[in-house]
């Protein structure tokens, strides 16, 4: 095979001999076309439901632009990791000393998790001097996709949630990363519509762009990257898996997967329940609990890498930031260690993580600032093998010599339960720190995942809910959506997605337009009222209202979470003081 420049600028490929890729070709491509429209390397990036077609569109573009296709779903069918992959290929083929055989790139799939993919696939392709891909995403109603993956026997509850997770990072990636540059294309793909039909249209799409040197040097936009004061993301994604992997060795995960953060999250919400002298359990629970603000903030954690320095991961997971332009000047050295510990300390442990810290970052005037709620691992000691009020004991035994620092992290105030009335004051009075509610903190050992002895408390107005929005309709200038959550009561559903019963979101069209709200993305929604829909003779439905976009997070909160919120004894805030008051405190803050 033998790539030619014509006179015009465009690049074409003569048919030679047997030595021609035999990937490049699909029998269902129809004619041939061997002609792009410019004479530079072009990539383009191929998204969509699992049963839209996109592989095999993708294996189309690549033998009628003899382009290299690359699959994220072949990496993992062989064992590896697809960036890595994606970064291996485009080195042996595009690189120095590579073979160059192709006009470009056409890559399938690869945005799986959030739009953070997105960078990862950039920091491969600028390696090679590539530009930002061209994107199609396939849009195909989403039964028609169900029922073509279930014709392949690709349909279960495991792949299912892997859809919705993938699904909802298209639609964000598309819409946040490629859009505002001019790089994405919705092609709508029905029932009726072929492969070749396809093919054709993105076809036209290719030629009506004129592809300018300014063209191939867009970059992805900076706001994508969520970028604050001091903060850089990590765009190269070997670094980053670097970091995540030395996250999980310093908790002692050796084997188990390291695609989630290891943090605690809250289990229960705060009723008069708690309260009750009928709940023996409960109230003995409460009177080991410390009391703190819950910031209006993003949970973080923060790393201190003995390589790297200061590491903030956001809960999702997905992605990571240097921190060292925030940390300039702040030293936070090792320190001594209180006797109680010396029994809970690796002593022999020089891994490459100093410290794990739970944290939740607060941006107020472009700038951030850390506060920190527990530790995950402190110079060798563990929080999973530490109660709570030892754990606070060395937290502020360290951090009454950081001072300085103030301006940069900042350790949350704890109070004991029965003193919980000078946080609510707070709470009316204001503070620097926004807050909307209160977190129970238990005297037990830190505890990864769901925790359900850690406990919030915020008032009825402000309980929310995370869910995805499906089945979207559009009537008389709204929208409504039916409400996925995770299934945690159905044993054989292995976590998966539920619709959740008489509960819907109605959302006006123009904050559907301004959100980029589509089936398959993940929202926080308020409790609003029950509501009796027209030509329904069932139950009340409970109607939910949109807060705002959860991109963080790529799962709905769990059943019996809402279910809880749903059903929950609310208190307000005088009530709420004067019952904490009447705990007897156990615990040590």
């Amino acid at each position: 095979m033998e790539v030619r420049q014509e006179s015009n600028g465009h690049r074409t490929v003569a048919q030679s001999d047997a030595s021609a890729p035999a990937s490049d070709h699909n029998s269902d491509c129809g004619p041939s076309t061997v002609s792009l429209p410019t004479s530079l390397p072009v990539v383009f990036l191929v998204l969509g439901y699992r049963g839209s077609g996109k592989t095999s569109v993708s294996k189309c573009l690549a033998a009628k632009y003899n382009l290299l296709h690359i699959s994220s779903d072949d990496a993992c069918c062989s064992g590896k990791h697809p960036f890595i992959e994606l970064r291996a290929k485009l080195q042996e083929e595009f690189g120095t000393g590579g073979k160059r055989r192709y006009c470009g790139v056409v890559l399938d799939r690869f945005i799986a998790y959030s739009e953070f993919d997105a960078f990862y696939i950039q920091s491969a392709l600028n390696a090679v001097d590539l530009p930002v891909p061209l994107v199609f995403l396939l849009d195909i109603d989403t039964e028609l996709a169900a029922q073509r993956a279930n014709n392949q026997e690709r349909n279960n509850v495991a792949s299912g949630f892997a859809q919705a997770v993938e699904r909802k990072a298209q639609i964000v990636t598309s819409s946040t990363v490629y859009a505002p540059i001019a790089r994405f294309r919705n092609i709508c793909v029905t029932e009726d519509k072929c492969v070749q039909m396809v093919v054709d249209e993105i076809t036209a799409t290719v030629a009506a762009i004129e592809f300018t040197p300014e063209w191939a040097g867009a970059r992805l936009p900076h706001s994508a990257r969520r970028e604050s004061y001091g903060t850089r993301l990590v765009q190269d994604y070997e670094t980053f898996m670097e970091l995540a992997n030395d996250v999980h060795l310093a908790v002692g995960n050796v084997h188990g997967r390291r695609d989630s953060a290891p943090l605690s999250s809250v289990g229960a919400y705060l009723s008069k329940e708690y309260f009750s002298f009928a709940r023996k359990d409960l109230r003995s629970l409460l009177s080991t609990m410390s009391v703190t603000l819950k910031a209006d903030g993003e949970r973080m954690l923060l790393v201190k890498h003995r390589k790297y320095g200061f590491i903030g991961f956001p809960a999702a997971f997905t992605h990571c930031y240097v921190l060292n332009g925030l940390f300039e000047g702040v030293e936070m050295g090792r320190p001594s260690l209180p006797d109680f510990t010396k029994k809970s300390v690796e002593t022999s442990h020089e891994g490459a993580v100093e410290f794990l810290l739970d944290t939740e970052i607060v941006v107020r005037d472009s700038r951030p600032t850390l506060f920190v709620m527990d530790f995950i691992y402190f110079w060798g000691l563990e929080g999973k093998r530490v109660r709570f009020g030892q754990r606070l004991a060395v937290l502020r035994d360290y951090f009454t010599g950081l001072e300085s620092a103030a301006h940069v992290i900042v350790l949350k105030d704890y109070v004991a339960i029965n003193k919980a009335r000078t946080l609510v004051n707070t709470i009316k009075t204001g503070s620097e720190l926004p807050v909307d509610r209160l977190i129970f903190q238990h005297d037990g050992v830190y505890r990864f995942g769901r925790d359900k002895l850690l406990i919030k408390w915020k008032p009825m107005e402000l309980c929310t809910a995370d869910f995805r929005i499906t089945n979207g309709v559009q009537t008389h200038g709204e929208w409504t959506f039916s409400l996925m959550v995770t299934d945690d009561l159905t044993k054989e559903t292995n976590f998966g997605e539920t619709v959740y019963p008489n509960a819907i979101c109605r959302i006006p069209s123009n904050v559907v337009e301004e959100h980029a709200l589509a089936d398959g993305m993940v929202v926080e929604l308020a409790l609003v009222d029950c509501v009796r829909l027209v030509g329904r003779r069932d139950d009340e439905v409970r109607e939910w209202a949109f807060r705002g976009v959860r991109n963080d997070k790529t799962s709905p909160n769990k059943y019996s979470i809402v279910k809880k919120i749903v059903e929950l004894e609310h208190l307000g805030l005088e009530e709420l003081a004067s019952l904490c008051e009447g705990v007897p405190f156990h615990g040590a803050a």
